[in-house]
């Protein structure tokens, strides 16, 4: 397996196209066609130069299906309702994709110069997230298919869809959504069907959110979809600009109530009699005013609120695999969000040293959150997120100044762009070895080395002494 190198990237999140704050799209978040396209040239003359065949995984959300609209002819400054996002059906998908394929030639004409039949091999991977579930209609992968012309006997064998995860030669790769928050799982990942609606998808309640809310939100904030997870920005913004909260919030209660009772019902009427009642609170506009300088100033009063938003939230921020250990009465919203954050990061370590275990894979790749890591697991294996190719800022170590500062001023922060990917090179022994790299050369992740697999006698040794242990034990203590 030596001379095979995998390139895996992940949350390109491709929209509509047509970029632009002032007279364009601002619901598109990819904005570096140029820069990928340059990405794989040089992965292409490397691949050429040293004949090395070479596969480029692309992890989830690669199309950002969320926040394309379900139409014919695409008006880049215009606001579309809700209504033109929400089918996911199969005809409709198939709309969404060519206005992807439409508004993104350069991508697309990258990845049919990219791959190549043989000496060397070149092939892509794409699987499904959770922004991209549409990626399960085959219509949808066609449209794909004949964009980088990856078709015919010997073109087509270069473009394999995957509709869950990879699982070979050493790695494991999946999205990560499944792993995080409940608010972005599907129950069958693998055949995402809506039971309820025929013909449709089962959009998770966070898409809905994303389609109810923050495509509206974004033309006058376009860099809310780029805090993760979701219910983390509810928290920020409670603790630096209340009306915008109160109005993520109301938005989020009214699309989530599936999570917060725990039925199929969707219907608003459905909400929990304590949902209802801050839902009517917070949507009476004459006493909004009032209760944001009572929580600005009262301690108690913040506490108390803070309790009651946690209680609504704790079904769909928290993954149901980790404990929640925040106090209920605390008082520092800011803190509460940087929490989520750590809940879901600690739930995909958990679920990368899960299926380390279950597989044998030396490196696990989940993408999704869009903070790019390294870190060794426990079993010895390597965990690596391979971020985002969309705006993200580092704020692991920010304080609630920091993003005051970057709530008053986002502009100043547009440059922050980073394009992290895992490189996996395989050595003479077909070991696979990972790092994790930022194309623009800003962000160095740090990564440990894969600890070397163990041979198979060295395995038996270890197995032996572990099992004749309690019998030595026993022995020598009958001795005594």
């Amino acid at each position: 397996m030596a001379g095979k190198v995998k390139i895996i990237v992940s949350d390109l999140h491709l929209g509509a196209g047509f970029f632009d704050l002032d007279k364009g799209n601002v619901l598109e978040d990819f904005i570096v066609d140029e820069t990928f396209a340059h990405f794989l040239h040089s992965l292409k003359e490397e691949s050429d130069t040293q004949g090395t065949d070479l596969e480029l995984i692309i992890n989830g959300d690669m199309m950002e299906f969320l926040q394309v609209p379900a139409v014919d002819q695409f008006e880049p400054r215009r606001a579309y309702p809700p209504q033109n996002y929400r089918s996911s059906s199969e005809e409709d998908s198939a709309r969404k994709v060519d206005l992807i394929i439409r508004g993104h030639p350069m991508f697309f004409a990258a990845l049919r110069e990219f791959i190549k039949p043989a000496n060397p091999q070149r092939k892509v991977t794409i699987l499904k997230g959770n922004h991209d579930v549409n990626l399960y209609w085959p219509v949808v992968k066609e449209r794909i298919r004949q964009a980088m012309y990856a078709t015919g006997e010997e073109r087509a064998k270069l473009l394999t869809f995957e509709e869950v995860c990879l699982n070979r030669e050493g790695i494991y790769v999946e999205h990560g959504n499944q792993y995080a928050e409940k608010v972005n799982r599907v129950d069958n990942f693998e055949k995402p069907l809506d039971p309820q609606q025929k013909g449709q998808l089962a959009i998770p309640a966070g898409s809905k959110f994303v389609i109810e809310f923050f495509n509206q939100i974004e033309w006058e904030k376009w860099w809310v979809d780029s805090v993760k997870p979701m219910t983390a920005l509810i928290w920020y913004a409670l603790a630096i600009d209340f009306p915008f909260a109160v109005k993520a919030l109301v938005a989020f209660l009214k699309v989530a109530p599936i999570l917060i009772i725990g039925s199929l019902a969707v219907d608003e009427e459905d909400l929990p009699a304590e949902a209802k009642r801050l839902v009517q609170e917070l949507e009476d506009q004459t006493q909004l005013p009032a209760l944001g300088r009572r929580y600005a100033e009262d301690e108690n009063f913040r506490r108390e609120f803070n309790a009651r938003v946690g209680r609504l939230l704790a079904a769909a921020d928290a993954p149901p695999e980790i404990v929640s250990a925040r106090a209920v009465d605390e008082v520092s919203a800011f803190n509460l969000g940087k929490s989520i954050i750590d809940q879901v990061n600690s739930a995909l370590h958990q679920a990368a040293e899960a299926k380390a275990r279950e597989t044998g894979a030396q490196i696990v790749v989940f993408g999704h959150t869009h903070e790019p890591l390294c870190r060794r697991l426990e079993s010895g294996s390597l965990y690596l997120n391979t971020g985002t190719w969309t705006w993200w800022r580092d704020f692991a170590r920010a304080g609630l100044d920091d993003w005051k500062e970057f709530y008053a001023a986002p502009e100043k922060f547009m440059d922050e762009h980073y394009l992290t990917y895992a490189r996996i090179d395989y050595d003479e022994f077909g070991r696979p070895h990972g790092r994790v790299l930022d194309y623009s050369g800003r962000l160095v992740i740090e990564c440990p080395e894969v600890i070397k697999p163990r041979s198979w006698w060295e395995a038996f040794v270890a197995w032996f002494i572990k099992a004749w242990e309690p019998l030595v034990k026993a022995l020598r203590g009958g001795e005594r």
